[in-house]
């Protein structure tokens, strides 16, 4: 479903979104029973996805500035995805692009940051977070959104950093294979311990990042054979 059109970009919402929202109803349902909870979850929601989609612009406007197109942009109830036309021509290239998108969510976190500085606000590494406290919840979600991306599992920020700079001194189809096979190492080791733990929501971005890494390694190696 389209959303709309933003700097010349179509932002879509693929049709998997929809269980997002209504597993998150259902569940605050069940644990509140409250209408006033139950929105304020899905308020929290939209601005947990309108920094995702602030965090995919920064990849695709920094792809901009390489002379890089993006197609368009997808968001997924998992995150979202920035679909460049083409790859960069430098290694150094994909690198500035990928970090754009976590230094988004690193500059959202520190004016958030600030705005709970100069209002008397407490910052705890275990905060008891209220509905009220807004400015703090965006602090918490934007840090976690700067980490998580950052993990090297292929395809995901983290993976295509680690991508970029084995390009830099070896060939990019060989640094596409390591990136992505510890691509799938990882998504292994998420969807085994979201098993252990019952997070499913780890399950299942362990069988997104699998299928991602492997398609990526496959459509690398069909580029290597047509070519040679």
């Amino acid at each position: 479903m389209k959303l709309g059109r933003f700097a010349g970009i179509d932002v879509f919402l693929h049709w998997t979104f929809v269980f997002a929202p209504l597993a998150l109803i259902l569940q605050s349902w069940y644990l509140n029973n409250s209408i006033a909870m139950t929105s304020a979850m899905l308020v929290l929601l939209l601005c947990v996805f309108g920094c995702v989609l602030l965090h995919e612009f920064g990849h695709a406007l920094t792809a901009r500035w390489f002379d890089v197109q993006t197609r368009d942009i997808i968001l997924t109830p998992i995150g979202g995805l920035a679909r460049l036309l083409r790859m960069p021509k430098k290694p150094t290239h994909e690198l500035v692009i990928t970090l754009a998108g976590p230094a988004v969510n690193l500059v959202i976190a520190l004016v958030f940051g600030l705005i709970v500085y100069f209002s008397g606000g407490n910052f705890s590494l275990t905060p008891d977070l209220k509905v009220g406290d807004f400015s703090l919840i965006m602090v918490y979600i934007n840090v976690f959104l700067f980490a998580f991306n950052l993990i090297p599992a292929f395809p995901m920020d983290g993976g295509r950093i680690l991508r970029a700079s084995l390009a830099s001194f070896m060939p990019f189809s060989t640094a596409t294979l390591i990136a992505g096979s510890v691509g799938q190492v990882l998504a292994v080791a998420f969807a085994v311990y979201g098993i252990l733990v019952s997070e499913y929501t780890l399950v299942a971005i362990g069988i997104f990042v699998f299928i991602a890494a492997s398609s990526e390694i496959k459509m690398h190696r069909s580029q290597d054979t047509h070519s040679a």
